[in-house]
């Protein structure tokens, strides 16, 4: 069941990669942005990735939790994070459960109707951009969300990607975080 604007977020207790509890109710208090990736070796995800990497400061200054969801082992994201210093926690959940809590979409269809919308370039791109070799895990028909949960726990905004690179715009995480309204597009697909 898709997750809504104004209901609680659904909680989850998990460890991040560093062995750490990760329990989403214990960041009441505080302004929230959980994102679920594909593998650690998609280029879609790689570019997304460093994408938010670029506003770590920003983020940690404004006080705003990021919680990364990867289907990857830990393992290959421990070597992804080797030598970086990511202010987002790094989840690995290869089980999927939290993928299906959330109701992250599998579909097939829409991973080919990506093609449509620039897919070549951003995976070129993307590939360029990795330090290192990873093997594909998981779902080839994964897409991703973003999920917007304020500091009373509801879900605020929920973004369901549409295709590969579809992400929740920083410019509107930004609207998030400083209480300005969201002014976001509708879906095209």
């Amino acid at each position: 069941m898709s997750i809504f604007a104004n209901q609680p977020a659904p909680d989850f207790q998990t460890m991040d990669i560093s062995g750490n509890t990760v329990q989403l109710s214990a960041f009441k208090g505080s302004k929230v942005l959980l994102s679920f990736y594909r593998h650690v070796a998609c280029p879609f995800t790689n570019l997304r990735f460093l994408e938010l990497q670029k506003m770590d400061k920003s983020f940690r200054d404004m006080g705003l939790v990021v919680l990364a969801v990867y289907e990857s082992s830990p393992d290959n994201l421990r070597r992804f994070s080797l030598g970086e210093s990511f202010y987002a926690r790094i989840i690995a959940n290869p089980e999927f459960d939290l993928y299906t809590l959330y109701d992250i979409e599998l579909n097939t269809l829409k991973i080919l109707y990506s093609m449509y919308k620039g897919a070549y370039a951003k995976a070129k791109e993307g590939h360029k951009k990795f330090k290192e070799k990873f093997e594909p895990e998981g779902h080839i028909n994964l897409l991703g969300g973003d999920f917007l949960i304020d500091e009373a726990g509801i879900v605020k905004y929920p973004y369901y990607n549409q295709y590969l690179g579809d992400h929740l715009p920083v410019k509107n995480i930004l609207q998030f975080v400083n209480n300005e309204p969201l002014q976001i597009a509708p879906f095209n697909c």
